[in-house]
């Protein structure tokens, strides 16, 4: 596999995600900003997976952070995506919300999952609109 410095993120690993591992890479790789990948979202519950597919239309939402090559940081991702065997890393071309496109490591799965499909792209979007509410007395 090629020497990528930088990763997309569209889950539980997003800057604005309180899971312990997000937590993680924000402290040992440098946010770079938001950015989107063509393909389709799912929902798995706790987590979502994504197929990437140049020729999708719809877009999935996520974060790139660049990873310095001596670090250890792309070995902890791929030990905490590989505990599940549907993920996989592969390359593909981020367009950043800021403007041009970066070339970056994702974990998706293929083919796709038996879950509801994220219309939106945006898992966290997504969570937020679902996640139960309060009652209010």
């Amino acid at each position: 596999m090629s020497e990528l410095s930088h990763l997309f993120v569209y889950g539980t690993l997003r800057y604005e995600s309180d899971h312990p591992m997000a937590r993680r890479l924000r402290t040992r790789a440098r946010y770079i900003g938001k950015g989107s990948v063509p393909g389709r979202l799912y929902d798995l519950g706790p987590y979502p997976a994504a197929v990437f597919h140049p020729d999708e239309k719809r877009r999935i939402v996520g974060d790139v952070f660049e990873i310095k090559p001596d670090s250890k940081v792309l070995a902890e991702m791929d030990a905490y995506e590989g505990t599940d065997p549907l993920y996989k890393r592969t390359a593909l071309e981020v367009k950043l919300a800021t403007g041009g496109t970066i070339e970056a490591w994702a974990y998706g799965v293929n083919p796709p999952p038996r879950a509801r499909l994220i219309t939106s792209g945006d898992f966290i979007a997504h969570r937020n609109q679902h996640r139960p509410r309060a009652v209010q007395s």
